[in-house]
This record gives C-alpha cells, structure tokens and sequence, in this order.
C-alpha cells in the first residue's frame, strides 16, 4: 500500500510492536466501553463514538490521526463544557490531553514512524521524556497504588458521580508498597539510562559485565502498576468486577513496558 493511502492496515502477530498497536488500540476499546454506559440520549454518544474513532484512526494508521487525537478529543471536551456550563470539563480536557497524547505519540515514536520527521537521537529524547510523563500521570494521580501504599484505603468515584471507599489489609498495603518501591525505582532506571544516558557497562558505571538498560525500567514501572490496578481490582468497598478492567490492565502494562523495549532493545 502506497504512502498515500488513506489507511494502512497493521500487521498482526505477537511481535512487540503489533503488541504494542493492540495496546493502543484496547486503551481506546475501553474508554469507548466505558463512556457509553449509561448513555441515554443521543448526545451521550459522542464521546463513546470520537473515541471508537480516535481508536481506529490510530491503529489504521491515518493521516494526522495522531494530531487529530492529542488535540481533537480535548477541544471537543471544551467546547461541549462551556456549551453546558460544566466548567470541570475544561479540568478533564486537560487530563485528556495529558493522557491521550503520549497513547497516540509512543508507537509512532517507539517505532521511529517517518511521518514524524525526527532524526533518531531526537526521536529517542523525545520518547524519553513523553514516556516519563505518561507513566508519573498514570503511577501518581491515575493509579490507586499510591493511597494504598500509604494509607491502605483509597476513594474513587465512577463515571455516574458514585463514590467508592476502598480499603485493603495490611499484607496487602505491603504488597502496594513494594510495587509503589519497585515503580519508583523504574521510573528512576528509565531516567538515568534513556534520558540522561547513563549506561551501567561504560566507563561511568562500573558493574561487571551486568547490564541495567531503559526497557528494564520500563518493566519495573509496568509491574508496579499492574499491582496497582490489581489491589484495585480485589480491595474491599470498591465497585463491582468490571470485565473490561481486564484489557484495561493488559493495555496499560502494553503502552507502558513495549515502547521502552522496541526503542532501547539494543541499550
């Protein structure tokens, strides 16, 4: 298929990359599944609908589907806020922003797509630097890992405004802090080795033939985040077993641990 194309189908398979492009794609799946539930007018649909088509345009690869996603989906949000009045739209435009540009950026980037029109060097910095974004957005204010590591008990309210009060016991608030110690301690890996440069088998740090490389960070960050989502998924109080929290969690560990390792496989 020519360059042109208005879409391009992906290749399927259990590489990381197609790996990858599933994980961006069941991020959007989920938000589509989530939106839509309780909608009753016709209105309530447009959300569910721009993120199917978000989703969509970003695993068929369309032109400027990327810019249209980062920027689209928030403008949207603005819009219908001041329409309505519902100034904490602008709050969840933002957060939008935040979260669905680096989903929509990190394959692209990871893959070193030639639509981005980035040398290698500058490619990898940036990819760095989104990446840190979006894993501190998702470890410390999307994430119940935090609360639970601290406290053992975590509020969270739905998308129909009902507010759940979770707590779990004490073996399980230890679990959270060896994921809370493991996340930091990936986030940290990730920032010395991919964006600052240092590599643990150069003159700069000597550690015998052992290696700690970008992806290593990568899976640490995925694994504590993954305990999270789990803690969430079991603690007392919360709301009743949601099947699609289950591709939410393997989408999360996707765009999180497959991005450093495609980028940084050969350190």
């Amino acid at each position: 298929m020519s360059d042109d194309a208005l879409y391009k189908m992906p290749t399927i398979d259990l590489s990381a990359r197609s790996l990858m492009t599933l994980s961006q794609l069941g991020f959007f799946v989920c938000f589509t599944y989530w939106f839509s539930q309780g909608a009753e007018s016709n209105s309530d649909y447009i959300f569910p609908g721009l993120m199917a088509v978000s989703g969509l345009a970003l695993f068929l690869s369309v032109p400027n589907a990327r810019m249209g996603v980062t920027l689209g989906v928030p403008a949207l949000m603005v819009v219908m806020g001041l329409a309505t009045k519902e100034n904490d739209m602008v709050f969840w435009a933002v957060f939008m922003l935040a979260m669905f540009g680096p989903i929509a950026y990190m394959p692209a980037m990871a893959t070193g797509d030639s639509t981005l029109g980035l040398e290698d060097d500058d490619r990898m910095m940036r990819l760095g630097i989104v990446w840190l974004a979006f894993t501190l957005l998702m470890m410390f204010m999307m994430s119940s890992l935090v609360p639970f590591a601290m406290d053992g008990e975590f509020t969270e309210q739905d998308f129909d405004e009902v507010e759940y009060a979770m707590s779990i016991d004490s073996t399980q608030q230890t679990i959270a802090q060896v994921g809370l110690a493991v996340g930091v301690i990936g986030v940290m890996v990730f920032l010395l080795t991919a964006v600052v440069g240092i590599r643990t088998y150069d003159d700069r740090v000597i550690m015998g033939n052992w290696k700690m490389l970008p992806w290593h960070g990568g899976a640490m960050a995925a694994g504590a985040l993954a305990i999270g989502q789990y803690l969430w998924l079991v603690a007392d109080g919360g709301p009743a077993f949601d099947f699609m929290e289950i591709p939410f969690i393997i989408s999360l560990v996707g765009m999180i641990a497959l991005p450093t390792c495609i980028t940084y496989e050969d350190g």
